[in-house]
């Protein structure tokens, strides 16, 4: 395997329990994530999914009923920790890979580190738009909507 370039590290904490936040991820990823900006349809796209379980799919549905599949659960251990490929638009050949790790720092309050890995030297330019594009994902959508279910609770 060739040269890889560094992976792009992000560290957040959010007000829920490790259980909530693993479950926010997860199985609320439709509710928060932002399909307008962040996906391979956006204004088309209407929906996306994380199967959750090893194998199964994270994927977009879009207006017209296309999918397309952004990767592959790798590694499913609830409330721990989750892994898949990442290749939205692309081939499964070219994939990264993410992997993220939920650690309660105390009963309502969970740290979350994602790692985005694999990168090729050759990807720099996009290595650089994930690291930018993370920190919008994670801090505007994910932790807002997270510490709001916990208001809301």
């Amino acid at each position: 395997m060739g040269e890889r370039l560094e992976p792009v590290r992000k560290t957040i904490e959010v007000g829920v329990s490790a259980v909530d936040a693993f479950r926010i991820w997860t199985e609320e990823l439709g509710d928060w994530w932002p399909l307008a900006t962040h996906s391979v349809g956006r204004g088309d796209a209407v929906a996306c999914t994380l199967e959750g379980r090893a194998g199964g799919w994270i994927y977009e549905t879009t207006r017209p009923g296309d999918q397309h599949v952004w990767g592959t659960i790798t590694q499913w251990d609830p409330p721990r920790r989750l892994a898949h490929s990442w290749h939205p638009g692309g081939h499964a050949a070219d994939a990264t890979t993410v992997e993220l790790t939920f650690r309660a720092v105390a009963s309502n309050r969970t740290r979350l580190d994602l790692v985005h890995g694999g990168w090729p030297t050759s990807a720099a330019d996009c290595r650089a738009e994930y690291d930018k594009g993370w920190d919008f994902v994670l801090d505007d959508c994910y932790r807002t909507w997270a510490n709001q279910s916990a208001a809301r609770a």
